[in-house]
This record gives structure tokens, sequence and C-alpha cells, in this order.
């Protein structure tokens, strides 16, 4: 069964454990979950695996001290007790953190702020509470490194140190000799520095808001050098942003990404965006150095700051080869598991032909080698041969629970197929837990068709329909 890996390793245990993307750009691939309440991906270009493996634990062990000072999460992080605290000597990460909070709650005029953690809970008279907590006195006295905190303050810095932790960690893994590019990814926010695997830039995917399909491509690619990008937004738990102007809940925007020069910056502009109408956002966007902004609201409106138009390059989209706007939706559950420690199983999904030969892989959850491994159906047949088209894609971290994934009539070379006889397997592997294989036979041709299978261990119901999409 798979294994959690904690830091510590040293590096000839971790170079077994990445994986080399193509032998020609030097790029070795890292993934981790359970890392901030989230997933960790990294990529390390570099000169020998060796290189890769130290730069991958000095990001994982930066990760790892940062979260004791900064974790909302845990009882006994540094920022805790700061909130327990009328005032408090505190160590330099946490002062940089606080100081950049706000900061940039100064350049938004208010939109960011990490004040707002009284509001995260509050139900009534919260529009007052918001206004005494805009007016109250956060001191911040650089020589002592001291904060005081009024009463109505309580510092929720979610929305910024994801960002300062992943800036850190990118710090830490660039300085090892041999490594000439990394990215951190953590839960879909995102740093890069140096050579990309494949040329000058790195190619980030940006999701499309109208197709929340776990598997949805990317509406578009960033090419981005030494640059960081985060998405804020509804994910599929429907979270709320909180004005820190009003308290109200917000749900105007359902997608905001913010481009800057650091993951902080970003993740802190990505969050403002967020609350501000999108005309506001926007105009900040274009007033500040380096940054770009596109919005998308509830209703699907999409708006792009200036230099967007320069940051992104469009994704051809190729049609379907089946009637037209016919497709193939795939519902499928996770079901809750009350035996012994859950942990959220890996999943893989793909379309065979009538004779089991690989046309379209659908779906993989965990990247990591030691994870696919598991699922040692699709890790034998086909994983090995799978090639990585961009270097990671920013969306807001979604639950597990019910997915749905679409299939458009392609192959994993983009090019059509025809009307017949396929098959949608379905994979799931759970650390401690079982492992289960599902197989549904599917007939495409001119006319609808659902198929379904009433779950089982691993995977629960599975619905597919094949006819016009919605």
């Amino acid at each position: 069964m798979r294994m959690t890996y904690g830091l510590g390793l040293t590096a000839s245990a971790i170079a077994a454990l990445i994986l080399p993307g193509q032998a020609q750009d030097r790029t070795w691939r890292f993934h981790a979950d359970h890392v901030l309440g989230t997933s960790l991906d990294l990529a390390v270009v570099a000169t020998k695996p060796l290189a890769a493996a130290l730069a991958i634990d000095a990001a994982r062990t930066e990760i790892a001290r940062l979260d004791e000072i900064l974790s909302a999460w845990r009882s006994d992080s540094e920022l805790m007790a700061l909130n327990a605290s009328p005032s408090l000597s505190v160590s330099p990460d946490l002062f940089a953190v606080i100081g950049l909070c706000e900061k940039m709650r100064g350049i938004t005029g208010g939109a960011y702020s990490a004040r707002i953690g009284r509001l995260l809970t509050a139900c009534k008279d919260v529009a007052r509470m918001a206004v005494r907590i805009e007016a109250a006195p956060l001191r911040l006295d650089a020589h002592r490194r001291t904060i005081t905190r009024p009463e109505d303050i309580i510092l929720a810095v979610d929305g910024l140190a994801k960002g300062y932790i992943i800036d850190r960690a990118l710090a830490a893994a660039r300085c090892v000799p041999g490594v000439d590019g990394v990215m951190v990814d953590i839960g879909g926010d995102l740093a890069c520095w140096g050579a990309a695997p494949d040329g000058a830039h790195w190619r980030i995917g940006v999701v499309d808001a109208a197709n929340p399909a776990d598997n949805a491509p990317a509406l578009s690619h960033l090419l981005i050098s030494g640059q960081a990008v985060a998405t804020s937004g509804r994910s599929s738990r429907e979270q709320l942003t909180v004005s820190p102007f009003t308290g109200a809940r917000l749900d105007h925007i359902a997608y905001a990404t913010a481009v800057a020069d650091s993951a902080a910056e970003a993740d802190a502009l990505a969050t403002a965006f967020s609350v501000l109408p999108p005309q506001d956002s926007l105009a900040l966007a274009d007033s500040l150095p380096n940054v770009a902004a596109r919005i998308v609201t509830k209703n699907g409106e999409s708006f792009a700051s200036t230099r967007w138009q320069c940051a992104g390059t469009p994704v051809a989209q190729a049609a379907g080869a089946w009637p037209p706007g016919f497709g193939v939706n795939i519902e499928y559950e996770v079901p809750p598991i009350s035996a012994g420690t859950y942990h959220n199983p890996y999943v893989a999904m793909w379309i065979t032909d009538e004779n089991r030969a690989l046309v379209r892989t659908l779906l993989v959850l965990g990247t990591d080698p030691r994870y696919r491994e598991e699922n040692y159906i699709y890790w034998r047949r086909f994983g090995r041969n799978d090639v990585k088209l961009v270097d990671s894609v920013t969306r807001p971290t979604r639950a597990p629970g019910q997915y749905s994934i679409k299939w458009d009539g392609l192959d994993d070379a983009g090019r059509k197929v025809p009307q017949g006889k396929y098959i949608l397997t379905i994979e799931a592997t759970r650390e401690k837990g079982g492992h289960n294989v599902q197989r549904l036979d599917l007939t495409l041709g001119a006319d609808g068709a659902v198929v379904e299978s009433k779950g089982e261990g691993e995977i629960g119901r599975i619905r597919a329909s094949y006819g016009r999409s919605q």
C-alpha cells in the first residue's frame, strides 16, 4: 500500500522517490498530500538527481518550519499564541507576515485584510464589527519585534501566509548548487524561478470557470518566468469570501487569478480581487508593477487586466467527433468509509477501445509514482508513459466527495475518435484500505445512452451519460 513519507529523509531516499521528467529536460517532480491542508507539487530543473533531491528536501523542511509558526489550524502555532495575547514578541517570520498583511491592506484599500478573524465566525452585528476592526490600532514595533493586538482584531493570515511559505520554500530550494529552476505549487498557488522544463517560460494552466469538472482542460496557458500565480474563488466546497468592509459574505466572483512578483503578493491580490467589483480589481492590477489579473463572475463574465493579455496564450480546444454537441459526462462517488483512519483514495480513470488499447486518460489523482503504482492496472499498462503537458494548473483547492468528469471525444493526442464501443475504467487505492476496479462498457453512436454501476469498496456509484452536453 501507499506509504506516507515525512520530512527528514536523506537526499538519496528522496532521489529514489522523485519522478524524473523527460530525459532531455533534466526535470524532477515531487508530490505530497496533506501539506498545509492541501497538496504540494515541486518541479526542479537540475544538473543531477542529487541536486534535485536536496532542493526538494530544503523546500519541504522550510514548509514544515513555517507551518509551526503560521498555521491557523494548529493550537501550538505562534500565530495562535499571538491571537491569544494582547501583545507578544514574535519571530522574524511572523513579524514579516503581519507586516506584509498590513502593507497589502493598504495597497488594496482594505479589500485584503488579515484582521477579519472575528468576522469569519460572527453571525450578527457584522457591519458594526467591521467598522470597529478597520479603525482598531494594530501596532508593530520593529525594534522590539513586538505586535500589539486590540481585542477586536483576530488575525487570519491564510490569504497571504501560504504565498509567503511558497516564496520561502522556493528561496530555500534555489540555493542548492546545481539547481537551475524551481516551481513550488501548494494547492494551486505557486511560484517559479529560473529555467523551465521546456524553455524560457513556465507553462501554467488556468482553469475554465464554466467547466468545473476535475479534469477540465486549462482555458489558457500563462507563460511566466520568475513570477507567482494565485487563484481565489468558489471551490467545490462553495466557500464564500468575507468582505472586510461590511462583514458580508460575498459570492459575486467565481474565480480571481493574480500574477505578481511574489506568491505572497499574488495570494493577497487574488483575495482582494474576490472582494472588489471586477472593474476596480482591473484598475488595481493595472496600477501595480508587474501585476496581471483575470476575474470571472458567478454569471460567467470574464474580465482581464492589460498585462493579462500579454501573459496568457489561448489553449486550442478541438471539437468532438460525435454528433454536434455530444460528449460523455461521468459522475462518480468516493464513498465514506468508517472503519479505521480514513485516507482519501488515489484514483485513475481512463478510456480504452474494445481491444483494451488506451484512448484517453481522463484523470489521475496523485501524480507521484509511488502512489500511482498502487493503482497497478493503470500504472503498468499506461501510467509510465504519461507525459505532463503543463507544469502546473492554478485552481482553488477542491474537497473530496462527488466528482464529475467530461470526455469530449478526443484521444490523448487531441484527435477525434469515431463512434463505436469503448470501455471506461476507474481504479482506486486507499492507504490502509482496499483496491477496487470498475469497468463500464460504452456504446457511442448517433443516439444518447446512459450506463450505471452500483459501486463497491473504494469506488461508489458511477453514471456515464452520452449525449448533448449542457
